[in-house]
């Protein structure tokens, strides 16, 4: 049987991509929960942004304050660091933030661990950004909650279906959310950025996690979180959710002035509602 690994993950990007102060964070994290995307609904899955709070922390707080956040989640971030495997399972015992910390869920650990595609590497989490943003709203939206953590890089297709058919199998009978992080295209001027994005937001729109890739490949979309949103919805889509919600797209543009380059931003729930 794996075993996770008996220490803390520290916050690496309090005082960067987010405010350090727990009070400040607190109240910032709060803001932009409080204007839902959508009217507050169960979800299988939901794609956040990333960045830095002062660029997409609204986007991505409206998302989450649009999901009822179950007692776990599964937050499968965009592989940013090297080390580790495509599928590299995070094992330490605790995340924390400066609003606390939430605490590993150990027998959902043990069943990720046991998918074939997947291993144990804590390496590509130590500086990671990509899950530990998120964490601040879900701590707020759920005191409690547990997660595990799975960084997500660039793998064939077959093996990303696979691994999203394991991890629907480990989820089957949790009540776990799954969180892809994941911004969109980058460093392209506004209009180019928005026009590339909606390609893949089309596909993923669709349900369709291979022609979404596809497309980010043939298009020159450069989706970080492309294979952590494609294994989400695979996952997601075994698990019974059927409809794919987009809520919010932007670029970085509005906030820093500046429109030629940018970065995307978007957000999506998948839920279990029959397709019309």
């Amino acid at each position: 049987m794996p075993h996770f690994h008996p220490a803390v993950r520290p916050p690496a990007v309090a005082g960067a991509f987010y405010d350090g102060r727990p009070e400040v964070l607190r109240a910032q994290v709060d803001r932009f929960l409080s204007a839902p995307a959508r009217p507050r609904q169960r979800a299988r899955g939901v794609m956040v942004p990333h960045a830095g709070y002062i660029f997409s922390g609204a986007i991505c707080g409206h998302a989450l304050a649009s999901v009822e956040i179950p007692a776990t989640a599964l937050i499968l971030h965009t592989k940013h660091h090297p080390g580790g495997s495509a599928l590299s399972l995070a094992s330490f015992e605790r995340w924390r933030t400066p609003l606390g910390d939430s605490e590993l869920d150990p027998a959902l650990f043990s069943a990720l661990a046991a998918i074939p595609e997947i291993s144990i590497n804590d390496e590509p989490h130590h500086g990671e950004h990509a899950a530990e943003v998120v964490l601040p709203f879900l701590q707020r939206l759920r005191p409690g909650l547990r997660v595990a953590v799975l960084s997500v890089g660039h793998a064939p297709f077959a093996i990303l279906e696979r691994a999203g058919l394991g991890i629907a199998a480990a989820l089957r009978g949790r009540d776990t959310l799954i969180v892809a992080s994941s911004d969109m295209n980058h460093y392209e001027d506004h209009e180019t950025t928005l026009q590339k994005d909606a390609l893949a937001l089309r596909e993923l729109e669709r349900g369709d996690a291979r022609a979404m890739l596809e497309v980010c490949e043939r298009e020159a979309i450069s989706m970080c979180g492309a294979a952590a949103t494609a294994l989400m919805l695979i996952a997601a889509r075994a698990l019974g959710a059927s409809r794919v919600e987009l809520l919010e797209h932007d670029t970085s543009g509005p906030v820093s002035g500046d429109y030629r380059r940018t970065v995307g931003y978007a957000s999506a729930l998948i839920v279990e509602t029959p397709m019309m």
